[in-house]
């Protein structure tokens, strides 16, 4: 049996393509994550207060979501909520956080495949990339920055914030940093229907490969009553018969994970896939539906709705409506007011369990602590994590298909795309 590894490019951090040939079949396909930094296990004996700031340091991309779904944790062992300005700022937060994730995804890992696998047109360096639409690249560079600004106003510098800590946030910004994250909210309000509209040229009616089409999948996602949230909800794994809605504290009876082995266990999949983020995220909470949103997926060619490639239009929808949703935070009168964080007092139970929906989906941690606060258990179940199976399975289908007609070098390169197509944040798969 063969073994060939291939580097897959331009994805967040590092990754390989494992191919395993037999004869002159495709026997196997891994995307293969080499280095395991083993943050549960850097967790084990620290004092609970201090995870927080250790989790943030996973990802420089997910560090909001790491940091805020950390604290949650220790909030349920105090029995404590944090005032309402606290979970406003978090919410603004996990929207800066969302806005530069999508964005550099798309633009710079998703967008050139895009256009070679729709368009047959290939960007050959960044340099062509950046020249392709010069309006499309000021409004890409204008939105990351817009992120950037908004995770150092509220969260005290751009990557890994200090701001939030257990019981709320410790920073309240000033009228003028109010004013001028809303100035360039209304400006990346404009660009995000740029690249919407751009997307919509390109691609709406043209027909993705069926290559990539979803098989028949559970979704899992958070979900407040129906109603698209990021911060709080129902856990929900939906599929295409039915939906279970179960709180994180019930996790164990729908989903597990052995902290020494890498990967999320589903008791109830039924062998069907299941995937989380975006997708998802439209699944569950019908994002379509929404007035201001809806015009645009009637322009979408609705062969798109089951391909991962629709993840793309997703990002770029759900960038636009939480600059939305971040505009409305803006003017909520609890950000003017002062209010005192709660005090921990004493611990209430010695576990606790936190879930937020991070940019590419569902995000918990999970915390057992001694009788000296160290914490002696910690599971991180990670978005990246759970889909890797379903990601595995397509591109293993993908290259089966491609190895009949071409050389294996072809079928590596276009087996990286798929996986780009997913997202994948090795960062925080190799915790």
């Amino acid at each position: 049996m063969q073994k060939i590894v291939e580097p897959c490019k331009r994805i967040e951090n590092n990754g390989n393509i494992k191919i395993l040939l037999k004869g002159t079949n495709i026997d196997h396909v891994e995307f293969e994550l080499p280095e395991i930094r083993g943050f549960e296990n850097i967790l084990i004996k620290k004092k609970v207060h201090d995870i927080p700031r250790i989790a943030s340091r996973i990802c420089g991309l997910c560090h909001a979501s790491q940091a805020i779904v950390s604290n949650k944790v220790i909030e349920d062992m105090y029995g404590i909520t944090p005032p309402s300005q606290s979970i406003i700022l978090r919410r603004i937060l996990l929207i800066g956080e969302l806005i530069k994730s999508h964005i550099m995804h798309y633009f710079f890992q998703s967008f050139p495949d895009l256009l070679k696998i729709i368009n047959f047109y290939e960007i050959s360096n960044p340099y062509e990339l950046m020249q392709f639409d010069p309006q499309l690249t000021s409004s890409v560079f204008d939105l990351i920055k817009l992120g950037s600004e908004i995770d150092k106003i509220f969260g005290g510098r751009y990557v890994h914030l200090i701001t939030c800590i257990s019981g709320g946030v410790i920073y309240k910004p000033s009228q003028l940093n109010i004013n001028l994250i809303r100035k360039l909210l209304q400006k990346g309000s404009s660009h995000a229907k740029y690249l919407i509209g751009n997307f919509i040229k390109l691609f709406s009616t043209k027909t993705p490969p069926i290559s990539f089409d979803l098989p028949k999948i559970n979704y899992l996602g958070l979900s407040n009553h129906g109603f698209y949230d990021r911060y709080k909800g129902k856990i929900v794994i939906k599929n295409y018969k039915n939906q279970l809605y179960f709180s994180e504290k019930d996790y164990q009876s729908y989903f597990n994970k052995d902290i020494g082995i890498f990967g999320v266990t589903f008791h109830q999949n039924n062998n069907i896939g299941l995937i989380t983020g975006p997708i998802a995220r439209e699944k569950i909470n019908q994002i379509s539906v929404i007035e201001r949103i809806a015009p645009y997926f009637k322009t979408i060619n609705e062969n798109w709705n089951n391909s991962i490639l629709f993840q793309n239009f997703l990002e770029l929808i759900e960038v636009d409506h939480e600059i939305h949703q971040c505009l409305k935070l803006l003017n909520d009168d609890s950000l003017n007011k002062c209010y005192d964080l709660p005090d921990l007092g004493e611990i209430q139970k010695s576990e606790g369990i936190g879930v937020v929906e991070a940019p590419r989906g569902l995000l918990m941690h999970h915390y057992k602590i001694d009788q000296n606060e160290s914490v002696i258990q910690a599971k991180l179940f990670i978005a990246t994590e759970i889909n890797i199976p379903l990601m595995n399975f397509m591109t293993l289908q993908y290259a089966r298909n491609l190895y009949k007609k071409e050389a294996i070098d072809k079928v590596k390169k276009k087996i990286a795309q798929m996986i780009r197509a997913f997202d994948p944040c090795i960062s925080c798969a190799t915790h």
